[in-house]
């Protein structure tokens, strides 16, 4: 789990407090417009590509952020953040790993007998582009809980750093987060993963350690490391089609590095 506890008490001059307009948006507008201003679909744009796009736009905003401020700090964190705590801000920090941004989901093919359906569900690698779409959506279920800081560029790679508010640690099971979302109108689609028909959308590795409590006295469950997408396509029509038939999707995590488009 990302959000640790930490005594780090430093002050935060060095990020971007201010956040006047939604910076998360205005990097999804930016990387659309550039990418398929150049005849590239943003999802289909190498991963390569999409970091120089984000790169030119954060510096072009003064967003590029001084490693050697944030890099000491850190701690290592889940499975594509490391992070730490700034007590005064109530914030807690997070850095992308690796030129890695974490995962999406999709659809793949397999080869099965002719009586089976060869569609198979996948969580790939992100792109810098699905990793902020990613942003843009949990902030739809938890307002105000993303914020992105910049970027961080060191030995010719780019890694994302976003701000969240520092949780309470209080921890939840499986059927508490199954409860939640569907009392919030979602279905639900396989272990950790739901549906919403009204707004088209799902989450998906929503388990014990990326969804806390708000507080103990709420009810409110906070799902703050989940994986939201908005599917479409034949992601969007596979869903639809196991939900209908009274089936369940089963999760297929990949090593593959390249980005997949949701269709």
């Amino acid at each position: 789990m990302d959000n640790e506890p930490a005594d780090e008490t430093d002050s935060a001059s060095h990020l971007a407090r201010d956040d006047g307009e939604d910076r998360i948006v205005a990097a999804l507008d930016h990387l659309r417009e550039v990418l398929r201003g150049s005849g590239e679909s943003y999802w289909e744009a190498n991963t390569s590509r999409q970091k120089s796009c984000l790169q030119e736009w954060a510096e072009g905003l003064d967003l590029r952020l001084d490693p050697d401020q944030i890099l000491p700090r850190l701690k290592r964190g889940g499975q594509e953040h490391d992070y730490f705590l700034e007590e005064e801000m109530g914030q807690c920090i997070k850095l992308t790993r690796s030129g890695v941004f974490g995962l999406t989901p999709g659809i793949d093919l397999a080869l099965v007998p002719s009586d089976q359906d060869a569609r198979r569900f996948h969580l790939w690698e992100a792109s810098p582009y699905q990793y902020l779409e990613r942003l843009r959506l949990q902030n739809l279920i938890t307002p105000d809980l993303n914020r992105l800081e910049g970027i961080v560029v060191q030995e010719d790679d780019l890694a994302i750093c976003i701000s969240q508010p520092r949780l309470e640690l209080i921890s939840v099971t499986q059927e508490q987060i199954d409860d939640w979302f569907v009392s919030l109108g979602f279905e639900i689609v396989t272990s950790a993963a739901y549906y919403r028909r009204d707004d088209n959308l799902g989450v998906f590795d929503a388990h014990d350690k990326n969804v806390v409590r708000a507080s103990a006295d709420s009810d409110i469950l906070v799902p703050f490391d989940v994986i939201p997408v908005q599917p479409d396509g034949g992601f969007l029509e596979f869903i639809h089609s196991t939900l209908e038939a009274g089936g369940s999707l089963q999760v297929i995590r990949t090593a593959h590095t390249t980005t997949r488009a949701l269709t």
